[in-house]
């Protein structure tokens, strides 16, 4: 008998292999590095705007439990060390991740976002007020959080990887630059496991750690579809995101 978890489970993982397939990621290495750059630096926009995504459902929900852990996920933004002085921030990292990737200081601060880019971000932060008034908003604002913040980025940076790897290494390797925000989010943030995972325990990823919240919310038919639409929407935006770049792939295509 397939289960309410089944059918969310089967719905994700047709998203993020429907996604993967998206131009600008699966014909990633055949773009030029100037192509790339431009994607990253764009992109950069919508994680500047991951604060405000965080800030807003902390503020939206009411249950605590699901409050500490989008808590404990928004302060590893901001790390401190042992004796509370804070640490270069994931916005820094970013950036120097993309300095050692071969983006000048100008380029990456003088570039503007791009209209496209701007009504993502925006629709973005809509999309969380549409999740409010109803049975079902707890479920919606984690499933939202969780598919657009989490999951989708580790798939966004895993299909970039291999062409992020000819610049930046594995924070483990000894090899080459590491990189320091791109392979971090790309392990951390992973859809590891599916939901209703009941071996789920120390060292979740970040997605994991939202993903345990999630079963106690689907109670019948409703919830169901409210956790499928939101994670439709954030593949929307996210697909919609990478849309304006298809012109590199078609660039390509016709050089060859």
């Amino acid at each position: 008998m397939i289960t309410m978890l089944d059918q969310l489970n089967r719905h994700e993982c047709a998203r993020i292999e429907a996604f993967k397939t998206h131009l600008s990621l699966a014909k990633v290495e055949s773009l030029s590095w100037d192509d790339l750059l431009e994607i990253l630096i764009q992109r950069r926009f919508l994680s500047l705007s991951i604060v405000n995504i965080y800030e807003f459902v902390i503020d939206a929900l009411e249950s605590e439990s699901i409050k500490t852990a989008v808590r404990l996920i928004l302060h590893e933004e901001y790390p401190r060390n042992t004796r509370g002085v804070p640490l270069v921030s994931h916005r820094e990292l970013l950036f120097r991740d993309l300095l050692n990737l071969g983006a000048s200081r100008d380029q990456i601060l003088m570039s503007g976002e791009s209209p496209l880019t701007q009504e993502v971000r925006l629709q973005s932060l809509s999309q969380l007020e549409c999740c409010l008034g109803h049975v079902h908003s707890e479920l919606a604002l984690v499933s939202f959080l969780r598919f657009w913040a989490e999951v989708l980025v580790a798939v966004e940076y895993e299909c970039l990887w291999p062409r992020l790897a000819e610049r930046l290494s594995p924070p483990s390797s000894s090899q080459g630059i590491a990189s320091q925000f791109f392979y971090y989010h790309m392990i951390h943030d992973r859809r590891q496991s599916d939901l209703g995972d009941g071996q789920l325990l120390g060292g979740l990823t970040h997605a994991q750690a939202l993903a345990r919240h999630i079963p106690e919310l689907i109670n019948d038919e409703s919830a169901l579809q409210e956790a499928m639409r939101q994670v439709d929407r954030a593949w929307e935006l996210k697909v919609r995101f990478y849309s304006q770049f298809r012109r590199f792939g078609s660039a390509q295509a016709s050089r060859r």
